[in-house]
């Protein structure tokens, strides 16, 4: 999907904000700080957390969150092979309503929190790969978050 001229937002938050008065605001922050690449701060930063959070919707539409260590064959939790791509050495353990919700094309979204620092990136995507221990996604929007509350 990427990001388009409406933005990163999608219609029900363009909605929300409309009936805040605050669209065009968030059209300009919304440019600024959400991207549809990652840049390599990013790259960098996924491949060095010891964990991740895993966001999905089911079938059923519910959402559900999850968290995966690497796999123990894989050096790190993650890859990027480029700017547009993100490579997940782990998949939800076998009973984890997250796993059923992780096959090519669903989205997905992940969270990766360096705990001795509090910073934390987000990306967005869709998968476009799987397998027995990992995911593969391609970016659909990336941006840091905020650490206030950790």
């Amino acid at each position: 999907m990427g990001i388009d001229s409406a933005g990163p937002w999608h219609s029900g938050e363009r909605e929300m904000q409309a009936r805040l008065r605050v669209a065009e605001r968030m059209q300009d922050v919304g440019s600024r700080v959400i991207r549809d690449y990652m840049p390599d701060q990013h790259r960098v930063f996924y491949a060095q957390v010891p964990f991740l959070v895993l966001a999905a919707v089911d079938a059923a539409g519910d959402p559900w969150v999850t968290l995966v260590e690497r796999d123990r064959s894989a050096s790190s939790i993650a890859s990027s092979p480029d700017p547009s791509h993100l490579n997940i050495n782990a998949v939800p353990e076998s009973g984890d309503p997250v796993r059923d919700a992780l096959e090519i094309g669903d989205s997905i979204g992940v969270l990766g929190i360096e705990l001795p620092t509090r910073r934390r990136n987000r990306v967005n995507g869709k998968i476009v790969q799987r397998s027995a221990s990992q995911l593969s996604l391609e970016v659909e929007h990336s941006f840091g978050n905020c650490p206030q509350y950790i």
